[in-house]
């Protein structure tokens, strides 16, 4: 079975349309220090992470002018300066400290500019995926094969083809039974299990609609956690997400599914969400090499899943 980890690197664009803002810094310098945290943590385990960069922080400066299919407005909140001016818009310094580290991690498309890619027309969707995938490739000499879409709304599996996109995450709902139900698996699980598939000549990774790596239950970024958990203690708070975790992947083991924990890198920008994420990423490498489970970015996921049906074409 195996595990993998994404973590969306949005900052300012991830509400550029909606201006809600009350989770992110006003400077981004808490989320670059979880990002570095985060890194060095990973360097000691070896632990990779799929990150899922929009890819407007590739730049490093722009006049706000994209001159894109879009409806009238979707860029106003563009500054149109440079990172110095607006760190929350460009980010190059925090996507280079991610290709400099030694843990394999991934970059992901996560869109150029956050596009709710449903409801937009396929124009618009190969626009962004275009732009995103020339700006990986000047960065790295090549585009990725994986997206995570925005806001979990799925483009058509021909427009990621088209644009050299192979996997996505999609969200499953499990909010169905109730709020009851809903709270109890915010808070104790169970983490979904489900399988990858390779759907319409797209791999499908699959994970939940709210944040998984990170807790409901703690403070999301700068916001404070909702009103019915802050009467609990934070200290069994993170105890009950450390616990959440080590399920997620013991239901998997069980089931010989796989498991895809994600959150926003905003999510970890305080320190009540850090020390139940280090002390199970650490637990995860343990687990790892102890052979019981493997840790696949998207892109080693792909891989996988394409050669096993592959195979069992040949078996045919």
């Amino acid at each position: 079975m195996a595990v993998t980890i994404s973590i969306e690197v949005e900052l300012g664009w991830g509400v550029h349309d909606i201006d809600e803002r009350a989770h992110l810094s006003a400077d981004g310098v808490p989320e670059r220090r979880a990002l570095r945290r985060l890194l060095e943590h990973c360097d000691r385990i070896d632990v990779p992470v799929s990150f899922d960069v929009v890819g407007h922080l590739l730049e490093a400066d722009c006049d706000g002018d994209h001159d894109g299919p879009h409806p009238d407005g979707w860029f106003d909140a563009d500054p149109g300066t440079d990172a110095a001016d607006a760190p929350l818009f460009y980010a190059p310094d925090a996507v280079r400290e991610i290709l400099d580290r030694s843990a394999g991690h991934e970059l992901c498309t996560h869109t150029y500019s956050h596009l709710v890619c449903g409801p937009a027309d396929a124009e618009t969707v190969a626009w962004e995926l275009d732009r995103a995938q020339d700006g990986l490739r000047d960065l790295t000499g090549s585009p990725t094969p994986s997206i995570v879409p925005p806001r979990h709304s799925e483009p058509e599996a021909g427009t990621l083809r088209d644009g050299g996109i192979e996997i996505t995450r999609v969200a499953r709902d499990t909010s169905g039974d109730g709020r009851l139900a809903r709270a109890r698996e915010l808070v104790v699980g169970p983490h979904p299990v489900f399988e990858t598939r390779l759907v319409d000549g797209v791999v499908e990774t699959y994970c939940t609609s709210y944040p998984s790596l990170a807790s409901s239950t703690l403070p999301s970024g700068q916001r404070a956690p909702p009103a019915p958990f802050r009467a609990l203690p934070v200290g069994l708070r993170q105890a009950l997400h450390r616990r959440y975790l080590s399920r997620a992947v013991d239901a998997a083991v069980a089931a010989d599914g796989d498991c895809h924990l994600w959150c926003h890198l905003y999510d970890l920008a305080n320190d009540a969400q850090w020390p139940p994420v280090r002390q199970f990423l650490t637990e995860l490498a343990d687990r790892r090499d102890r052979g019981e489970v493997e840790v696949f970015t998207m892109a080693a996921l792909n891989d996988r899943v394409r050669a096993r049906s592959r195979a069992a074409v040949a078996d045919d």
